[in-house]
This record gives structure tokens, sequence and C-alpha cells, in this order.
């Protein structure tokens, strides 16, 4: 019996290729996009899971808030605060620091004794405590946890990083090899580590001791990205009961200074299970952003929906084409369970063939949305986790898709197909729900056409929004950070501006800080006047004399910067104008400005119109241009704008001037243009996914309006042909037959409006400068979608408007 229904079922999908194929791809499409969002997901939410008393570890993190009530959260701590835990804190069992070191060069002799191994520029060197391997347990290769970083100038490898620096040694045999940093700082190898096998939040790749004059800090005001502290609590200790400890002893060294800054700063605990979702503490470590998991995964939802929705107008439309199969069925003695488990069968090959198909497309998906995939998420590998979503995607696909066409199937009535009244098959069934899924399938596919108008329209704005500051043919070469201060390459970027200021092929250069960009560094500053004293945090930005001119930024009042090797004078911004009193930008010119108390200050010599120093996402904040020669390492190249055929020219030339004062470096250069761009990376994410979703949902909603333009085509044939046979023309039966699904479009689009309307609201918060949503875009993607299923219905509408009369009358 199974054996004859599987041949039937088989001989059916091979005869109605064209249904099969638009079915099985389908729901390729919703579970290949299902099948990519889950190991994205399954990934994500892995992390720091299988670390053993997870639920026990804690980062400890800062918060702060100024005078403004302004802050935000910082992953940093303050160096005496570990010690100070560690001195038999109540509640406390682990106390682990972890710093960030970095070296320029690592030299490791080689076997042979010839020249030694260079590598340059290191990444993922911390200094910690013995309790760190406590608290991680890594698998020891060689070495003794106990005593491996006991003290200076000992370092634990990873295995990685071993094969890196030692090839093809076996990690027992390197217990005693010595690695120089920076040519001066030796240390011996003293353990080796096996890499962590599972999601984790630790990168770090080098292990050493922490100095005992870092241990012994008393430093409880400073704070920096590179310090960072994890704590394990004894099983049982509430958490609270520690912070509050915590935060009394941060109270009490620091309430000088909060008092007189007007400034509050304490400490908060940062589950390490949610670690990778906090996104305001990830520093140099991934974050993921939970609400854009959920997102996906609704957007998931979404498709697999529509696939099944497209699967179920599909699978009805064939019905009345299948009546005489039933009624034959019903006659011969199948009861509508029979008739139902046989059409779930139907389903079931459907979907296990749409399952192997959608691995095909899977794989391409992958590959064509490689820079929205978490790094890493290709070598993890949760196997029972992927058979059992797999197992449980294709039974509830058969059972959601299935249900109501095998249901419906029951309700062929036989006597009207011993008639030969196939249009009567089904009865007085209605087409009420499939119309009402076809809406369902436009609403989705409009909300996410007029998102991705939208983002669109935002990015846009944000890219071509007058920024203070004219960016144009603006190349950007950074000086590299481990070189700045090293012999013979200190201060030779002034040599090379001047080079370079000798070429006419470039129209200007200037030294310092981007004025827009993702860093910052900040102070805050005082200014006393017959009414008070105004504070204010300033954004400092370090230029030289030829930043201003280069970007065409406008000189309100007073002069431009001096030449100075330190920092004389400031030139501030209209927003530090307003906040620091001063009524007119002429006004300013003279006045001084403070660090606090028994400060002289430094004289503000110059006014310069607001310009904006982070994306549009955030406001203008105050800030002040300085001359500070340390702070000058990057080139700011001004390329002829009117001449960008000679560009390519100008750029060669630059990089023979580099080479001759940097020899050894590599050229590396960027168009501001683009940096400017990359600061809106997250945005050009969404909106690739929110177009991408677009085509596919549109894709699948056409399959499933393509499905019930040919079922109604085929029960109003008799119709048809009697209204041509009274003289109706062939596009006014087009216009008959399309009418209908216009009129369903035209209720996705009013159904999706007010929807999309919210969620883009809600979207565009995130920006200070932001667009106003207009009604012409939601005009746009209504008439896009109007066009898009006329299309789609075209030829089902113009088949049946040209087909001859006789065939569909003859039994008449």
């Amino acid at each position: 019996m199974i054996k004859n229904y599987f041949k039937t079922t088989l001989r059916y999908l091979w005869r109605n290729r064209l249904f099969t194929g638009l079915n099985i791809f389908g729901l390729a499409i919703g579970i290949s996009a299902c099948w990519i969002i889950y190991r994205m997901v399954d990934y994500e939410f892995s992390f720091d899971k299988q670390q053993p008393n997870a639920e026990r570890v804690f980062q400890v993190v800062s918060q702060n808030r100024d005078q403004h009530g302004r802050g935000g959260g910082f992953s940093a701590i303050a160096k005496a605060l570990p010690p100070a835990l560690a001195d038999g804190m109540t509640g406390v069992e682990l106390v682990v620091p972890i710093y960030q070191q970095s070296r320029e060069t690592a030299h490791v002799a080689t076997a042979e004794g010839g020249k030694p191994r260079v590598i340059e520029s290191p990444s993922g060197l911390v200094a910690t405590r013995p309790d760190y391997f406590k608290m991680i347990p890594y698998r020891w290769l060689a070495g003794n946890p106990a005593i491996a970083i006991d003290a200076p100038g000992k370092v634990v490898l990873t295995s990685s990083r071993a094969e890196d620096y030692f090839p093809g040694v076996p990690p027992q045999e390197l217990a005693g090899k010595t690695i120089t940093y920076n040519d001066t700082i030796s240390v011996t190898v003293s353990g080796v580590v096996a890499d962590l096998d599972y999601p984790n939040s630790f990168d770090a790749k080098e292990f050493f001791a922490i100095t005992p004059s870092e241990w012994i800090s008393d430093n409880w005001s400073s704070r920096s990205s590179n310090e960072e502290l994890y704590i394990r609590l004894h099983d049982g200790v509430s958490q609270s009961h520690v912070l509050q400890q915590i935060n009394t002893l941060n109270e009490q060294h620091n309430r000088e200074g909060f008092e007189k800054y007007n400034y509050k700063m304490w400490y908060e605990f940062l589950p390490l299970v949610d670690k990778l979702f906090a996104i305001q503490y990830g520093g140099r470590i991934p974050t993921a952003d939970k609400n854009v998991l959920y997102g996906l995964m609704g957007v998931a939802a979404f498709l697999l929906t529509l696939a099944c929705i497209n699967y179920i107008n599909l699978s009805t439309a064939q019905l009345p084409q299948r009546a005489r199969e039933i009624g034959i069925r019903k006659t011969l003695g199948s009861t509508p369970a029979r008739l139902i488990s046989h059409f779930l069968g139907e389903t079931l090959v459907i979907v296990l063939l749409a399952l192997g198909f959608s691995f095909i497309l899977s794989s391409i998906g992958l590959r064509v949305f490689r820079d929205f995939i978490p790094q890493g998420m290709s070598t993890f590998a949760n196997h029972s986790g992927m058979v059992a979503f797999g197992l449980l995607l294709a039974f509830s696909i058969t059972l959601i898709a299935g249900i109501y066409p095998a249901w419906l199937i029951t309700r062929v009535q036989t006597i009207n197909v011993l008639k030969g009244q196939a249009e009567k098959v089904l009865g007085r069934v209605r087409f009420s729900l499939r119309k009402g899924l076809i809406v369902f399938q436009f609403v989705i596919a409009q909300v996410f056409i007029i998102s991705a108008i939208i983002i669109g329209q935002q990015l846009r704005y944000a890219l071509n929004k007058d920024l203070g500051f004219n960016h144009e043919a603006v190349l950007t070469v950074g000086i590299p950070f481990n070189i700045r201060d090293k012999e013979p390459y200190k201060d030779k970027q002034f040599v090379l501006k001047q080079q370079l200021e000798r070429r006419p092929e470039i129209a200007g250069v200037a030294l310092g800080d981007l004025p827009m960009s993702n860093s910052m560094m900040a102070t805050i500053l005082f200014h006393d006047s017959d009414t008070g004293r105004m504070q204010e945090q300033v954004m400092l930005k370090s230029v030289d004399t030829d930043f201003i001119n280069l970007y065409d930024i406008p000189l309100l009042a007073g002069r431009n910067l001096q030449t100075s090797d330190t920092t004389r004078e400031y030139i501030i911004n209209e927003v530090a104008l307003k906040a620091f009193g001063f009524p007119t930008p002429e006004a300013a010119i003279g006045q001084r400005l403070t660090k606090g108390d028994g400060d002289i200050g430094l004289p503000i010599t110059g006014v310069v119109k607001d310009f904006h120093q982070f994306s549009l996402k955030s406001g203008i904040d105050a800030a002040a241009l300085v001359m500070y020669k340390d702070g000058l390492n990057t080139l700011n190249i001004k390329l002829p704008p009117s001449q960008p055929g000679k560009w390519k020219d100008a750029i060669a030339l630059i990089e023979a001037d580099w080479k001759r004062v940097y020899p050894d470096i590599p050229f590396e250069y960027r168009f501001y243009d683009d940096t400017i761009s990359s600061l809106y990376k997250q945005e050009y994410k969404t909106s690739t996914l929110i177009t991408a979703a677009t085509g596919i949902t549109v894709f699948i909603s056409c399959l499933g309006l393509f499905g019930l333009a040919t079922l109604m085509a085929f029960q109003r044939t008799k119709e048809i042909g009697i209204r041509k046979v009274l003289g109706a023309t062939v596009t006014g039966i087009m216009g008959l037959l399309s009418k209908d699904f216009v009129k369903l479009i035209l209720v996705a689009v009013a159904v999706a409006s007010p929807i999309a309307w919210w969620a883009m609201n809600r979207w565009l918060e995130d920006f200070a400068y932001r667009i106003d949503i207009q009604w012409w875009m939601f005009a746009v993607a209504g008439l896009a979608t109007v066009v898009i299923a006329l299309f789609t219905v075209s030829w089902q509408a113009v088949r049946a408007a040209i087909a001859n009369p006789v065939d569909s009358l003859r039994d008449e």
C-alpha cells in the first residue's frame, strides 16, 4: 500500500511539473532563510554557555553621568579595584583582571639558529593572574597552571599562537623557549593551552603576569578600556550584596572628585552569559544585537509563513483539476482520513525535496551574505540541534502547509464529479481564506518595500547632508601607531607634508584628526564669569594651521591657530560657545577656558561654525580645535576636485613621496568619503537585508498570486466563453480578471502602510538628524506592488482571454 502511494505521488508530481517546481522552489527559499538564520541565532546564543559556573561569573563594568544627565556604560575599571576585591571581600571567590598588552614585534629564534622569525604587532596579548585559568578551564598541553604566570618573565601561549611562533614544534618541547618583544623584553614560555573549542568572549592568545607595581595600584579615578575585570561569586551569594561593597569603596575614594566636577560614576555587574549582547561594553570583542537577532527570527518566520501560504494557494488551485481523481478515490471507498494522509504524504515528499534543495540555496546565501555572518560560525556545528531543527522544520511545514488543502479534498462532492461539473467539485467554498492569505503575503511585501525605500532615503540623506565641512576629494593616510615614536620615523609626517605641499598635483595638505569619525578624545573645561562657573565636556580635535582651510570650515570670529609644539589656545564651535554662555562669537575671543581650580587656562582665539563629529545618529557636541604636535598623525590630502581624471597620477606621486620618507612601511590610503560611509555600516547591512527580504517576499507572494489566478481562470472558463460569444474583447476580459487582484493589493497597501510608518518611525528615532516620512514613499511602494501583481497574473489572464470559447462551451 505504501509503495503504491509512493508511486502515485511521484507520478502526480511529475505530471504537474510546473506546480511541483514552484512549490519546491518557494518552500526551499523559505527553508534556506530559516536554516541560515537558525545557524546564526544558535551560534550567537551559544556564547559562553559551555563555560563552567557561567551563572556565577560577572564582568565588572562602570556607568557614569555628568551634570547634564548624559552618560553611558564603559567596560573599564579603576586599577585599584581588583586588589581591593582580592583582599578578602565577602562573597567573591575569584578575582580575574585582564589588562590588554601591546607589542610592536615578537622575535622567535628558529630551530636552525638562523635569522629570528619576526611577527609584527601580535594581537591577543593580556596580563592577568593565575585565577584566570581557574575561571576559564583551558586544556593544558604543557606547563603547570598554578605557577605558569606566577611571576613576570613568563608567558603562556594558546596552541594556535604556539604554532605561529614555533611551527611544527610539539607543545611539550616549548617549555623554556624564549620570545623577545620590541627587541628588549624577553620572556620564557611556561605553558601551552589548547584553544577554546566553543563560542566564547575571551580571545587572548598570550598570557603574562600582572606586574607587582600594577597590582598594588591605588588609582581609583582613572579608567582605561584596556583594563577589564571579571569576578566569580561564591555559590548562593547575592549580587547586590557584593556590588554594594564595591560601590561603597568607589564612593569613599572618589567623593571629592564627584563633588568637584558634578560627576557620578558607579559599578555594575554584567553577567557573562549576557556579555555578547552588551553592545556598549563590547570594546574590541565582537558583539551581537539581541534585537537584531529577534528581528532576523521574525524575518525567517515571515518568509516561512509566506512559503507555506504560497504552497496552500498553489495546492488549492490544482484541486479542481484533480476532481476526477479525488471523486474516483471516494467512490472506491477512500475515507476522509485516508485522503488527508495521502495528501499530507505528497506534501511531505515536496517538503523533503525542498529541504534538500534548500541546502544548495543556503550555501549560496552564506557566500552572498558572508559580510553578515558572525566570525566563527562556519566552524561551529551543533549537530544534534541542527538535525532536530531540520526534522522539526520538515514536519511543521508539512502540517501547516498541507492540512488545509488536505481537508479541502474531503469536501469534494462526488456527484458533481460524475456529472462532469468540475467547477462545482468544491461545492460553494468561497475564496475568502485564499484571498486573505494573498492579502497577508502582500502586506508583508509592502512593509518590506516601504522600509527599503525609507532606509535608502535616510542613507542618501546621511551621505549628502551638509556636515559643516567639505570632504570632497580628500584622501587620508594614517601614520601607523607602532612607528610614531620610533626612530627613524619620529616626526617624519611633517617632512612628508612639506614634500607633498610642493606638488602642484595636490590641492592642499593638513595634519590632524578627521573632523567626523567614530573615535573621540574629550575633556571637561570650565569658564568662570560674573554669573558663575560654566562646565562642559568638550570634544578635542588636534589639528594644524592648514586644517580649517582644507576642509572649508567657516571661521565666524577670531583667527586661526598658530603653530606650536604644545596646546596654547582653543578654537571652539557654536555648541561650545552657547554651553559656556558667550552671547556672540566675538564675545568669546580672548576668554579663557580652564581645567579646574588653580589652572589659569588657555584663551579662545577663534570660533568656527558647527560641524558633525560623529554619524547623524548623534547630535553636534561642544568641540575645540587645538594644536597638539603628538596628536598630528593623520595626513589629510586634498586632490583637485574638478580633475578626477588626474587623481590616479596624484596618488602615485603621494606613494612615491611616502616611500622616500617611510621606505619600509606599506602605503595605505583611504578616501574620506569611504570613511564617512563606514560610519553607517550597520545601516547598510540593514538596508541589504531588507532589500533581500523584500525580493524574496515579493517573489514568494507572486507565486501565491499566480496560483490564485490559475484557480480563478479555471473556475471562470465558461463565464469567459459566454462573454466572448456575446462580444467581449480580450482587453475587457483581461481587465475583468485583473481587477479582483488589484482590489486585493490595494487592501494590502492600506493595511501595510500604517504598520510600515510605525516601524520606520521607530527606526528613525535612532538618528538625531533624519528625513521626514512622506506620502510619495507609500505611493511608490503601492504602485510598484500593483505593477508586480498585474505582471504576475497577466499570463493567466491573457491565456484565458484568448482561449477559444468553443472549447469551454461544447459540453453545455
